[in-house]
């Protein structure tokens, strides 16, 4: 029997992870990851505020972190015929600077760090979650796996399996995030010879596409377009993972009975998008028709309103990251708050064991300032599809003082019980 069982081995569960061994470092801990850790995602930051809970839970990973950190010293950004409107250096990542370092890295990097940091055993590829139930003085989930059905059992169960996460609606049962009208594509592919820039947007308000170039011959690009929700079908419905690129059983299937090839699969999302940006520049068009089908990930965008997300935990089942409170790319607090998430609930566990009394004192913590960090993600988001933006989304993390936030040093169970 496991002491924390965590479903899911994205930056929430792998930090929750991290965090709850660096309070009980004799704690029984098991991350089940669905898929494996392999390159995927695109490229996103980590706030100030989101190093520093990473730095209070082990220093040394924020430091591994920083070794793949991007640096883009000018963004330019043009319309959607190619026209320039602007090039400027740094631009609102300056304003963020100004209340401590922050970090521009692919997704696959920031998930292999962790991973890599922990100890041998932890992490468990390839599993599945099916379900789960309390039996008391435990709590008993279930993981497809190749082998075919794993039972585990544990004193605490963590949910931290995305926006479109099984463990909440085992939890909660309050169905899928609401769609918010807009498609995503994503994907990080070698650069172009001769590709123009190091960070640049196409397009504006409702429809951008936004390309930065990483290290080691990387780049990502990651496309945004209004989608009709009677089409939401044709982009993976409403519970598509996340992040991952794994094409579902109805995908492969397709919409005549016949199985296709995860190639093919990956051309018709290549297709939808080209079609979303018809007429756009003709090189950032070739940037994503040359792009490996295989490499793209593609899903609408979601989210939960703040009111349907006042709970984060029940018992001995708790809900970190996107899992607990979905929120949008705007902010670009995702992972900060997925961290800030695993801080607490080692903080928690450090104080209060493998408990329901735990995660009652996470959840205490967390639901406040989660929740004001994804009312105004929600909001911001809202704003841009309708073509207004109120506040740029850099003065919002200051004023509100998101990025401001502080967080003490994560300290093993027996130095809190010495202090």
């Amino acid at each position: 029997m496991f002491d924390v069982a965590i479903v899911g081995g994205g930056p929430a569960g792998l930090a929750a992870a991290h965090a709850v061994l660096q309070a009980r470092p004799d704690a029984r801990v098991a991350v089940f990851e669905r898929s494996d850790v392999r390159p995927r995602g695109a490229t996103f930051g980590v706030c100030p505020n989101g190093l520093r809970a990473l730095e209070a839970i082990r220093p040394d990973l924020k430091a591994a972190l920083m070794k793949h950190h991007c640096e883009h010293e000018t963004t330019r950004s043009y319309d959607a015929s190619g026209t320039p409107k602007a090039s400027m250096s740094e631009g609102g990542r300056a304003k963020l600077r100004e209340h401590g370092e922050l970090v521009y890295i692919p997704w696959h990097r920031l998930q292999s760090t962790l991973a890599e940091a922990l100890p041998a055993g932890v992490l468990h590829t390839n599993h599945r979650f099916l379900g789960c139930a309390d039996e008391g003085g435990c709590v008993r989930a279930e993981f497809a796996t190749a082998q075919g059905v794993r039972t585990v059992k544990a004193a605490l169960l963590v949910g931290a399996d995305g926006g479109q996460s099984a463990v909440r609606e085992a939890l909660l049962g309050d169905g899928p995030p609401l769609f918010l009208g807009m498609a995503i594509w994503r994907a990080v592919r070698p650069v172009p010879p001769d590709w123009p820039e190091v960070y640049a947007t196409y397009g504006g308000l409702g429809k951008v596409l936004i390309t930065s170039v990483l290290k080691d011959g990387e780049m990502a690009w990651q496309a945004f377009s209004p989608w009709p929700a009677d089409q939401l079908y044709a982009i993976g419905g409403g519970r598509r993972a996340y992040i991952h690129n794994d094409a579902s059983s109805a995908e492969l299937a397709g919409p005549d009975g016949r199985q296709r090839s995860r190639e093919e699969v990956g051309a018709e999302r290549i297709k939808r998008c080209l079609e979303a940006f018809e007429g756009w520049p003709q090189h950032v068009r070739d940037l994503v028709v040359t792009t490996d089908p295989l490499a793209v990930t593609e899903h609408g965008q979601f989210c939960r309103e703040v009111d349907s997300c006042q709970a984060y935990a029940r018992g001995r089942v708790a809900l970190v990251g996107d899992a607990a409170h979905l929120g949008t790319p705007f902010l670009g607090q995702g992972c900060s708050q997925a961290i800030e998430d695993g801080l607490e609930l080692g903080r928690a566990v450090g104080a209060h064991g493998f408990t329901p009394e735990a995660l009652a004192a996470y959840q205490e913590v967390r639901l406040p300032a989660a929740g004001a960090v994804q009312r105004w993600s929600v909001q911001l988001c809202r704003q841009y599809t309708a073509g207004k933006m109120d506040k740029s989304e850099f003065d919002v993390n200051i004023e509100e003082g998101f990025v401001k936030r502080q967080h003490a040093p994560l300290q093993p169970a027996v130095a809190v019980a010495s202090a």
